[in-house]
């Protein structure tokens, strides 16, 4: 005790804890403390030591270790788990697979410098790590299931960021999303909803004034977008309209993406948006949420019968076209085609070009969706479930190519969401197509999207989810006599609400099909082996061609299902109806029952 009374400071304790009488505990990579990191401002420990560095093979900088450097392995519920070696391995698969997907929160040269120097926020990387573990090779990992590889680290963000729940900052703004979209990807709406929230309500009590750097600048507007997008998914998950982005020029952002992904802080400049190469495609993807918004109101609309099947025609036409301007206007390199896939693929930018078309194809899909309904032959109108048809084949094609295009994958959850609704657009060609051709081509985006959901359920248990609502949904279409794909309100939520939990289907209260067309329509298919499949661009050509495109195996290897469900498609005397039942017994089931026979 000294003269006043009062405790002696721990040795070796940095400045901020000994004014604020707290115990020093430095985070799991490099020497600044938990309580300095948490607060984003210097640290003592760091400043006093001047770490030495030792040059990696692979051009990294890491710092040697100093005498208050962690161990290798911490004590607590981690354990091996925090060690360095795991935790720099699974920030960089973050970066690879998660970050600028669904969200684009962090300057990635600047976290990743800070990783290397020890004052990275811990918070940030225990909830990296949850949400990258699943997609890591590391032996450590071996006996545990890439969907449980996260909750330890997960477990840990959310108990660092409890002292911080009221006192808002970037970084807290940065920590709830990722936590939200961790929750998320586990199926737990409540928890994704109230982490988003936390994150928005942070975000609302900071301001481009509050630092003047460029990266925190971006990253509060980026920040933003990506609050925007998680929460239209989370309120329409919930049966809410999402909350509108705050007014103004400040919460989008105006870097171009590939400068934000690769130049340094010291040369990052908002004069960057004057670039007339730029590929703003997440300022492009936050044009759409909106009319994405609408889309979703209309349909809940027609479902609850607050309008008319024509009304939603009349409205229809308007988003339509909104969002065919909202395409028309993209910048020439930024439209969709292959040519331009291969050049942004090669800037690493392939993820976030593929991210932005398939949410516009299926926005589209979604807004086509209800023209399946056998009503849909009285409107008078063109053929808007071509359009809804043509649009879930261009998901499907995105889907493949993010499988075969090194730098391209798009394995995260919510686009196996989206991989269902696609499926069901195929369902209703496999169920009332006469046209042998296109039955041929459907079975083969139907095998593909199987295939993919197949790769993405094995690392998010809310996937899963998904496919058990396509089973109950062709289980409808099997056993129902009326019309499978009237918008009643359980077939609205099924499209809009991905992680809800619905009832069996009830009749659907709408003028029936003719008596017997679905079992007739799925009798017709077993006369088809000897048709010949119809190339498909997209698709067939990927399958055929995989050598020519992959450059590199992804960190999750292959299941060897895959190989025994494409075979499938080579099966001619197996009927659309079975190929579908066999292809969701490996989804749910995990395997095939190869004494399966065909329906008649």
């Amino acid at each position: 005790m000294s003269s006043n009374g009062s405790k002696r400071a721990r040795a070796g304790a940095c400045a901020t804890c000994r004014t604020r009488k707290r115990r020093c505990i430095p985070t799991i990579i490099g020497e600044a403390c938990q309580l300095c990191n948490s607060l984003s401002i210097p640290c003592t420990l760091s400043v006093a030591r001047h770490p030495t560095t030792v040059s990696k093979p692979d051009g990294r900088i890491e710092p040697s270790p100093g005498p208050h450097q962690p161990p290798a392995a911490l004590e607590g519920p981690l354990g091996v788990l925090a060690s360095r070696e795991v935790c720099v391995e699974l920030v960089q698969i973050y970066f690879r697979f998660i970050h600028d997907i669904p969200h684009t929160i962090f300057h990635e040269p600047s976290f990743l410098r800070r990783l290397n120097d020890g004052t990275a926020s811990t918070i940030h990387i225990y909830a990296m790590c949850a949400l990258a573990a699943r997609f890591s090779n590391n032996p450590i990992f071996d006996r545990t299931p890439p969907c449980d590889r996260g909750k330890p680290f997960a477990t840990e963000a959310v108990r660092l960021c409890q002292p911080h729940l009221i006192s808002p900052s970037l970084e807290m703004v940065q920590a709830f999303l990722l936590v939200g979209y961790y929750f998320s990807g586990e199926g737990n709406v409540d928890g994704k909803h109230i982490y988003v929230g936390l994150a928005r309500l942070h975000a609302e009590r900071l301001s481009l004034s509050d630092n003047p750097s460029a990266v925190y600048q971006e990253e509060y507007r980026r920040g933003w977008l990506s609050i925007h997008v998680a929460s239209h998914w989370s309120a329409w998950d919930m049966a809410m309209e999402p909350m509108r982005l705050p007014d103004g020029p400040d919460f989008l952002p105006k870097i171009d993406d590939a400068t934000f992904r690769t130049v340094s802080a010291e040369l990052l400049n908002v004069t960057h948006v004057q670039d007339a190469s730029r590929c703003d495609m997440w300022a492009q993807m936050a044009r759409t949420l909106g009319i994405y918004a609408k889309v979703n109101t209309l349909m809940r609309q027609l479902s609850r019968n607050m309008i008319s099947f024509d009304d939603y025609c009349l409205q229809a036409a308007k988003l339509e076209a909104l969002l065919d301007q909202w395409a028309e206007n993209l910048p020439p390199k930024l439209t969709w085609g292959f040519d331009n896939l291969m050049l942004l693929a090669g800037q690493r930018l392939g993820q976030i070009y593929l991210a932005m078309h398939i949410g516009f194809f299926h926005f589209r899909q979604m807004l086509f969706f209800p023209f399946l309904d056998s009503r849909a032959a009285r409107n008078a109108g063109p053929d808007r479930a071509a359009k809804c048809k043509d649009s879930a084949a261009v998901v499907s094609s995105i889907l493949q190519y993010s499988k075969n295009v090194k730098n391209c994958e798009l394995e995260y959850f919510i686009y196996g969401h989206i991989a269902v609704v696609s499926s069901c657009v195929h369902l209703h060609t496999l169920l009332f197509s006469d046209d042998y051709r296109e039955l041929s081509m459907v079975r083969q985006r139907l095998v593909s999207n199987f295939q993919y959901l197949m790769t993405v359920k094995s690392y998010w248990p809310i996937v899963e989810h998904y496919t058990t609502h396509l089973r109950t949904f062709q289980n409808f279409c099997r056993d129902s006599m009326s019309d499978p794909f009237v918008l009643d309100n359980w077939m609205a939520r099924f499209l809009t609400e991905h992680s809800s939990h619905l009832a069996e289907r009830q009749p659907v209260p709408s003028k029936p099909l003719e008596s017997g067309i679905v079992t007739a329509s799925i009798e017709r298919r077993s006369g088809s082996s000897n048709v010949t499949p119809a190339p498909l661009p997209s698709i067939e050509f990927l399958m055929n061609h995989e050598t020519e495109v992959v450059e590199e195996t992804h960190p999750g290897e292959e299941l060897t299902q895959q190989d025994d469900l494409a075979r499938l498609l080579h099966n001619q005397d197996m009927t659309g109806e079975a190929l579908v039942n066999s292809a969701l017994s490996w989804l749910l089931d995990g395997g095939y029952e190869t004494n399966q026979t065909t329906p008649t």
